[in-house]
């Protein structure tokens, strides 16, 4: 019985989680027009955007995070692509570049314990921007590549617990355990 408690608790929990899906629309070419994915907190929560590449274009997005969390970007294309993405702070601070780090020519970037606050996601092609633009500051603009093809990014955001939060879950699981020894 106290499993059943414990499994429809995490379940109820579960399901707080926002998940959404988007098209992306122009013109989102800078950061001040860049499509909002939402804003996202405990226990976290993901996107799938659904975009088109276009020739000398860049994709901008943004997300604010109420909570800090992990943030995991994934990117899939047809054989005929070669992207690459930035995290960028609201300031314009380039946080995380990637080219490659996924599957091909795929780029995916992982950021854990990302703080609360708001961020953009840009996506364009390969010779728009480099890792040197993590260093500079250089904003993807869609200048310098010659890319054109659809795409798909899934954004997860995993919330990390607050110390007291993990105390708690980790008392409950030993009342738990003391409960079935006896």
């Amino acid at each position: 019985m106290k499993y059943t408690v414990l499994c429809v608790a995490l379940a109820a929990l579960a399901g707080t989680a926002q998940a959404g899906f988007f098209s992306e629309s122009e013109n989102n070419n800078t950061l001040a027009l860049a499509n909002d994915i939402g804003s996202f907190g405990a226990p976290g929560g993901s996107a799938v955007i659904d975009g088109v590449l276009g020739l000398n274009d860049v994709d901008w997005f943004t997300f604010t995070l109420t909570d800090t969390a992990s943030l995991s970007v994934f990117s899939a294309f047809g054989a005929n692509g070669d992207g690459a993405m930035q995290i960028v702070a609201a300031g314009g601070d380039v946080i995380a570049f990637d080219d490659d780090s996924g599957v091909g020519l795929m780029p995916a970037i992982q950021i854990e314990n990302l703080a609360a606050g708001t961020y953009y996601m840009g996506f364009t092609g390969f010779g728009d921007v480099d890792a040197s633009s993590v260093a500079s500051d250089e904003l993807a603009d869609g200048l310098g590549h010659q890319e054109n093809f659809g795409y798909k990014l899934t954004v997860g955001f995993s919330v990390v617990p607050a110390p007291g939060a993990l105390a708690l879950l980790g008392m409950g699981g030993v009342v738990m355990t003391r409960r079935h020894r006896i």
